[in-house]
């Protein structure tokens, strides 16, 4: 693969009913001060790198990624790498820094964190989302990306993870679509959130290619191909 590339994950929290000692929003954040403060598995942001981003909320790992809190999920991304067997190891590297965190916190037994894509109470979705180096010069439209969408949007038929039921998401108004046909099992859970093919945001009006300008590396040599449509457990 004569690529960089990498992944960015968004954990789900479960807490058992019978700890009643903190809800599922303080888990991730107590995970992560512990791997930064305690473990010392990084070195933790000390400046804003975003306004989303204040200080202390995630930061770069020694392995060479990065970890944060993205509207209260903790959300690991893999380090650059230039081979899918890397990618694959240090996708798993994720999981087992969490699950090192919650043994030696003495959580194991009663706080998961799982890598699904969907929310089945409240309907929210969170993302798996890859990301691809692109030539700056290399054309971001629709009539030149057709072959690569057409290839994604039918890639969730042998890598979708499965899901039970359906989601009815937001539209822009906030009204819920009602749904035409009822459906007890799909090929992929994030299929759902996914109603456009190219677009900037990455919550409503979801695409399967993300067109936010944000390479993360010299603008004036590269883009970055970012994709919306993964199921985590892939």
């Amino acid at each position: 693969m004569d690529r960089v590339a990498g992944i960015e994950t968004e954990y789900g929290c479960l807490v058992s009913a019978e700890d009643g000692r903190a809800h599922t929003d303080a888990w991730p954040v107590r995970v992560k001060n512990f791997l930064f403060r305690k473990a010392r598995a990084g070195a933790i942001d000390l400046h804003y790198r975003d306004y989303e981003e204040p200080p202390g909320n995630g930061g770069f790992l020694l392995n060479g990624g990065r970890l944060y809190l993205d509207m209260g999920h903790i959300e690991y991304a893999s380090p650059e790498c230039l081979n899918l067997r890397d990618i694959v190891t240090y996708d798993i590297a994720g999981d087992q820094l969490l699950q090192s965190a919650l043994v030696e916190l003495e959580a194991a037994e009663r706080v998961s964190f799982i890598k699904n894509n969907v929310d089945h109470n409240t309907g929210a979705t969170f993302g798996c989302h890859e990301n691809y180096l692109m030539k700056r010069e290399a054309q971001f439209t629709p009539p030149v990306l057709g072959t690569l969408l057409a290839f994604l949007a039918t890639r969730q038929i042998f890598t979708g993870s499965g899901r039970v039921g359906q989601a009815n998401p937001l539209a822009f108004d906030f009204q819920l679509p009602q749904p035409e046909v009822h459906v007890d099992f799909q090929l992929s859970q994030r299929a759902d959130h996914i109603v456009n093919d190219i677009y900037q945001w990455v919550q409503f009006n979801r695409a399967i290619i993300n067109a936010r300008d944000e390479p993360l590396a010299d603008y004036r040599k590269y883009r970055r191909l970012h994709l919306l449509i993964g199921d985590s457990n892939m």
